[in-house]
């Protein structure tokens, strides 16, 4: 693990009658930066996912929490906001979650 990533919970609250957005940092963890497969890359390529970034990281209760609830939250790492589309315990070892993202621009 070489790195560190931030998940964010974006919940609206209702304040004044008026829906508010609301961020809290929900868990902040050790990754490792990875990149897309070959056929992943062309794959998001053809459908318009260009910043597109895979982190690894250990699979717990906070990270089953995310995988459940993707809409809600997104990664933080480096000062990027990176919006999840996909995360998944690896094939070979469910100790790990794959975490597909894209950068917010």
């Amino acid at each position: 693990m070489n790195a560190r990533i931030s998940m964010i919970r974006e919940t609206t609250e209702v304040v004044g009658g008026r829906k508010k957005s609301v961020k809290q940092e929900f868990y902040k963890t050790w990754c490792e930066v990875q990149s897309l497969g070959t056929t992943e890359t062309y794959t998001a390529l053809q459908t318009g996912i260009e910043n597109a970034i895979v982190f690894k990281v250990r699979n717990c209760r906070k990270m089953e929490e995310v995988r459940k609830n993707l809409k809600e939250f997104y990664a933080d790492y480096d000062g990027t906001e990176y919006r999840i589309y996909s995360a998944s315990p690896m094939i070979k070892d469910d100790r790990w979650v794959l975490i597909k993202c894209r950068a917010v621009e």
